[in-house]
């Protein structure tokens, strides 16, 4: 009777939490999920929350989501805007489509287009003024201006800044840096819009995710990037810091260069100092070869390439390998993946065939093998078929789109359209940069904090540079390193490149700087194992800024991530104070244990920093670190879903070189005690789950015995609970024998 009681009991359980699942979200509220999210949202405005009904503060904000949205609802109803709720527990994968990373999230969608998003537990008053903003008859329809800054696209890019003087700002709306730069950018133009139209000067942005081209054709290779155009002609990158004051510095300044008549006469055209394309030994430098040339659409040897700032092509060294020859995607499995992927590089589609998105790219990623035939393999894996190579893999969600390159593995996350694709493929495998000046040197060194560089002689035809030349750039490209990849053939350039330790181009010479010094390569530049270690060991600062982009590989290249939190809002003095104790400290670890792999405590461990003012949520939710507690120091053992952030004696662990250095120690000796990064709720749902599971498979059997036995028992204790119940309503109380 016990055993039944209790079988009872869980039923009741079970049937509440179905109810409180199934429950209405609110009056007017729309149930959005995978199967029904696309056609929905096709036309008019959404306020769509995504949430997790396990998280604390998507509970604490309810109430407050309900009350709006049934006071807004019927209001809004003529307007065609309506309120959605998106369960992410139950939707991962729509919601990382729609990028809702932290919960709860409050994301507007404009005919199928996202336009903007509120995060966190928000008051019922914030909550409505974001509303009020998103349907305001300004939001609604296509505005000219937006913070005073025109907005552009395809359509009316080059049209509007044919005439004046034009300052845009490229961006991605999801690119933590643009977001940091937004506010600052905001304040300047709310101040100079209207000052500085009087001079023709004229704010605008582009987004670029959204017109990919118009970027690509416009000099933009990362975000934010801010051009000055005149005239509808490209004149320089802002050099200015992306802050309030510089910005506006450099924005008045431009007043006096019109004054000055900077821009009456046309940009200078870069001269060409050396040309890598004529490397044939049979060349003939004649007037006439050069019309020849000409003739059959080859540039002169001299020629000044269309697009002056575009890398020039390295030719003369032996032809590079064609990939995905037939523009086809190849079905992988267990049977052949590891033959087929063993050499070049792989865009690889992990799928089921029951995800209503993997059956939407499906026709795309046909289109993308076509569009990409001689650059790269396409690739797809049915995980229904092949889960066990899905799981090697440590594929999440599906469709997971992955670049594999002879075991280097890099994860597409953006937008699955063809040209976001392709752009993507361009982007990561691209060919060097050439460097033709030391202009070009500092501008790189300003995008980049680690800058690859190979210097040698544009007139050393031998086999071994050439040789060389293919060796570097194929060893930078498997290591998705080649962005960062440059080639000198100017000798002062190198002189000033390497602080003078580069006296002669009379053979290769490759480098890299970063952390403010140069350091030579000293192995065999056709060795592909040393240059793949060492492009591997440099890739990485010092003590880099953990960003989107390389989050991944700093969590999970290392065994420990030693990282400073820092608060960039109480100013640059106080972010490089700390940044340069950390580096101090970096520097200690490295002397001391032999570098980020450490050989003495075999455990590898890495040093970054990071603005917690942009990963505030993160911090909070990971770290449990506020920001009064900021600066903070915090071990991370991504290995483990564990982190450190008290020292051997209990307290925060101090931010100083010594602090940090002795933290870290310890950590890896394993004196510390560990935090779970996973949520007490969750960390509580896994010991009741585990102890659950282990008592009934005691009593029961095997896992799916048990689920089974659970199964079967739940039915009939339903069964008779609903058969007692309908006997007791004419008989009052059912008295069970024994009570």
């Amino acid at each position: 009777m016990n055993f039944n009681r209790m079988l009872t009991g869980m039923l009741l359980a079970l049937l509440s939490l179905v109810l409180v699942r199934s429950a209405p979200v609110g009056p007017k509220t729309h149930i959005l999920d995978e199967h029904n999210f696309e056609t929905t949202i096709r036309s008019g405005t959404w306020i769509i929350k995504h949430f997790s009904p396990t998280c604390m503060h998507c509970m604490h904000f309810q109430p407050k989501w309900e009350a709006v949205a049934s006071e807004k609802s019927v209001e809004l109803f003529e307007k065609e805007v309506y309120f959605g709720e998106i369960n992410c527990l139950e939707n991962v994968q729509l919601c990382q489509l729609n990028m809702a990373d932290s919960w709860p999230m409050v994301i507007v969608f404009r005919d199928s287009k996202r336009t903007d998003q509120l995060v966190g537990d928000k008051s019922e008053e914030e909550l409505r003024r974001f509303i009020s903003k998103t349907v305001s008859p300004a939001a609604t329809a296509q505005r000219k201006y937006l913070q005073n800054s025109v907005l552009l696209d395809a359509s009316n890019f080059t049209q509007s800044i044919s005439k004046g003087v034009w300052l845009v700002k490229m961006y991605s709306p999801t690119c933590p840096h643009c977001q940091a730069m937004a506010p600052d950018w905001t304040k300047m133009t709310d101040e100079l819009a209207d000052k500085l139209a009087a001079n023709e000067i004229t704010f605008a942005e582009l987004n670029c995710p959204a017109n990919r081209k118009v970027c690509e054709a416009n000099h933009v290779d990362g975000y934010p990037t801010v051009n000055l155009f005149v005239d509808g002609v490209y004149i320089e990158e802002m050099t200015a810091r992306y802050k309030y004051a510089s910005m506006k510095s450099y924005s008045l300044d431009l007043v006096k260069r019109i004054s000055a008549g900077d821009f009456d006469k046309a940009p200078p055209v870069p001269e060409v100092k050396n040309d890598n394309r004529d490397w044939d030994d049979n060349d003939d430098d004649s007037d006439k070869a050069k019309e020849a040339k000409k003739a059959e659409g080859k540039p002169a040897p001299n020629a000044v390439p269309a697009n002056a700032n575009a890398a020039v092509a390295v030719s003369g060294e032996e032809p590079a390998p064609q990939y995905n020859v037939n523009g086809e995607v190849v079905a992988l499995t267990r049977q052949n993946f590891a033959e087929r992927t063993a050499t070049g590089p792989w865009f690889i589609k992990f799928y089921a065939p029951w995800c209503g998105h993997c059956q939407h790219l499906a026709p795309i990623w046909i289109k993308l093998a076509e569009a990409t035939k001689g650059k790269v393999n396409i690739g797809e894996v049915n995980c229904d078929e092949d889960n066990i190579l899905c799981t090697k893999h440590n594929v999440q969600g599906y469709p997971s789109l992955k670049l594999l390159w002879e075991g280097e593995t890099v994860e597409f996350k953006s937008s699955r359209d063809l040209d976001t694709m392709t752009g993507f493929i361009d982007n990561i495998l691209a060919q060097p940069n050439t460097i033709l000046s030391i202009s070009d040197l500092h501008l790189e060194q300003k995008k980049n904090d680690v800058v690859y560089m190979l210097a040698y002689s544009s007139t050393d035809k031998g086999a071994k540079t050439k040789a060389a030349l293919s060796h570097v750039k194929l060893n930078a490209q498997k290591l998705f390193q080649s962005k960062k990849l440059n080639l000198v053939t100017d000798l002062d350039v190198a002189r000033e490149a390497s602080g003078s330790a580069i006296t002669d181009l009379s053979t290769p010479k490759l480098m890299v700087l970063k952390d403010g010094k140069v350091s030579l390569y000293q192995g065999s530049l056709t060795s592909d194992d040393q240059l793949h270690e060492w492009f591997y060991a440099e890739r990485f600062p010092l003590l880099p800024e953990l960003d989107r982009e390389n989050s991944d590989d700093l969590f999970y290249d290392s065994d420990y991530l030693v990282l400073a939190v820092l608060d960039s809002m109480r100013g640059e003095e106080h972010v490089n104070s700390y940044r340069e104790v950390a580096r101090e400290a970096a520097i200690e670890y490295a002397r001391t244990y032999g570098g980020s792999a450490s050989r003495q405590l075999k455990s590898s461990v890495r040093f970054a920093w990071v603005d917690g003012n942009k990963w505030a949520d993160y911090v909070d939710r990971v770290f449990r670190l506020k920001r009064a507690d900021w600066p903070a120091i915090v071990i991370a053992q991504p290995g483990e879903d564990r982190f450190f952030t008290t020292d051997t004696k209990g307290t925060r662990i101090e931010a100083s070189k010594m602090g940090i250095f002795l933290a870290a120690r310890a950590a890896v000796e394993g004196r510390l005690r560990a935090q779970s990064t996973n949520s007490i709720i969750v960390q509580a749902i896994n010991v009741g789950v585990g102890a659950l599971s282990a008592t009934f498979a005691m009593m029961f059997g095997s896992t799916l015995r048990t689920l089974a036995t659970l199964s079967v028992a739940a039915f009939i204790s339903y069964a008779l609970y609903r058969r007692s119940a309908r006997r007791g309503q004419g008989d009052g109380p059912l008295l069970v024998k024994g009570d």
